[in-house]
């Protein structure tokens, strides 16, 4: 019994071992087996294999520490706002769903609180919610989810909450989006969030049988793509056969391509590395127009336009016209994000995805970086503002067991697409591949400049050049800029 009780001990002994050498100095080494160490009256106590030991032979055994009690949130019913989610939880469609709902049931238990994330109004309503709302300090939701250029002017008027003072967030996490927590840090304040991957952004579509009935493979994008070679001067190659008259009739019945103002020359933007406003080393917001690469990706994108490689607008259509020309086979190509798989999904053709191309083989794959930013309203005292975080932080937390499933983002856009390289390939490249190089735009958040009317609308449309448009806007931008900054 001694021997069992020594091994129970070991540890103790180890981390008092220089008192126990100065109080045993002179004893014999059985006196350590003879100390009393027994609370008074106790008799029977369990040792660490559960056999018992009596009062006679047992030891003082080390304190238990007690397990510190659970935060209590009180019942808190906390709603995470944004203009997509369905009013209840939907049912588990596969078992990892099923263990995440598991998961938020037993923290939620614990913790005594709810948490759901739901539509509390649609996009075109989110904004104006969120600033009455905070304003009549009434907040719609305690967690809001706002489009970028939703938080310039509410950062302006001190309604979001600094993320950055609360404790039960630790932005140093893997799950938290670093480039977005980037873009919202202003100084040593953190006024946005997000978790998880970004969503996929801009990208190339196109239709697989007009690229086979113009004599190129239908997969060439992808090829080009995995190969490294899918650059603008490709992509020029691949247009000027795109672009067809079928019947000889003198007039092109087929065009490359036919793109919204704002995806093409945002697109253009991103191959060379430019962006309308950045940040300097002092966070700063500069403006980056003024940038030569800028004016070059701009007029790389009208010139496209006027070699005749776009469709023209047809007369009288609307400004989305664009769309069902892709969708209905009278164009080979279109600009735009991911997103728009839906508006393809019950196209007669075959289609595919790609990454923009590559300025030349000398630079690297760009995306530019766009995601919903998730703020906390301003007006909460800090214990509330700490109580919210500790529920958001456990809501974000990955599924227990799939903490290393690096491949499960997948499962989601699988069904969106007409073959598996869109999602293996682009998206890879898109959204986990190291070496594309990410444009972070800070444009949306300088409240007073807007890239539509102020640039691409008209610069597109071929009313002005590029150089005549910057022109036009650098006073009004700069001065949107400097007051940014203040």
């Amino acid at each position: 019994m001694q021997k069992i009780m020594k091994r129970m001990l070991s540890a103790l002994l180890v981390l008092a071992l220089s008192v126990s050498m100065l109080t045993a100095c002179g004893k014999k080494a059985d006196d350590a087996d003879n100390i009393e160490t027994t609370p008074a009256g106790q008799t029977d106590v369990k040792n660490d294999s559960g056999s018992e030991s009596t009062g006679n032979d047992s030891q003082e055994a080390t304190p238990t520490v007690a397990e510190e009690p659970a935060m209590d949130l009180g019942g808190m019913e906390i709603i995470v706002g944004d203009w997509w989610s369905p009013q209840e939880t939907p049912e588990p469609k596969n078992q990892k769903e099923e263990d995440t709902l598991a998961y938020r049931n037993e923290f939620m238990k614990k913790y005594n609180f709810s948490i759901k994330q739901i539509a509390i109004t649609d996009w075109g309503g989110m904004q104006e919610l969120f600033t009455t709302s905070v304003m009549a300090e009434d907040p719609a939701a305690h967690i809001f989810l706002l489009e970028q250029a939703w938080t310039a002017q509410p950062l302006a008027n001190g309604l979001l909450y600094d993320l950055a003072t609360l404790d039960n967030f630790d932005f140093t996490e893997d799950k938290w989006n670093h480039n977005l927590i980037k873009m919202m840090t202003y100084g040593n304040s953190i006024y946005g969030m997000a978790s998880g991957l970004s969503e996929p952004r801009l990208g190339v579509f196109w239709n697989k049988r007009l690229f086979k009935e113009a004599g190129l493979d239908p997969d060439l994008p992808y090829d080009l793509q995995a190969r490294g070679e899918w650059t603008l001067e490709k992509y020029e190659e691949i247009c000027k056969a795109l672009t067809r008259d079928t019947n000889n009739d003198g007039t092109i019945d087929t065009y490359a391509f036919a793109n919204f103002s704002v995806m093409a020359i945002k697109g253009a933007m991103t191959i060379y590395g430019s962006r309308f406003i950045n940040k300097d080393a002092n966070g700063k917001f500069v403006n980056d127009t003024k940038k030569p690469e800028f004016l070059e990706a701009a007029q790389w994108a009208v010139d496209m336009v006027k070699k005749g490689y776009e469709m023209p607008q047809p007369e009288g259509s609307n400004w989305d016209w664009f769309y069902a020309a892709f969708h209905d086979a009278k164009t080979a190509m279109i600009w735009d994000e991911q997103y728009c798989v839906s508006r393809w999904a019950d196209m007669t053709d075959d289609w595919g995805f790609v990454m923009l191309p590559r300025k030349d083989e000398s630079t690297p794959y760009r995306e530019y970086f766009k995601d919903n930013v998730v703020v906390m309203p301003g007006i909460y005292d800090k214990e509330t503002a700490e109580k919210i975080a500790f529920a958001y932080n456990l809501f974000t937390n990955p599924t227990p067991g799939y903490e290393d499933d690096t491949e499960a983002w997948k499962e989601d856009y699988y069904p969106k697409f007409r073959d598996e390289r869109a999602v293996d390939e682009t998206l890879v490249k898109m959204l986990v591949d190291s070496s594309t190089e990410v444009i972070e735009e800070y444009q949306p958040f300088v409240y007073g400049t807007d890239p539509g009317p102020d640039f691409l609308w008209e610069v597109y449309g071929l009313g002005k050049t590029p150089a005549e448009k910057l022109e036009e806007m650098t006073t009004k931008w700069d001065t949107a800029i400097e007051e940014a900054n203040k």
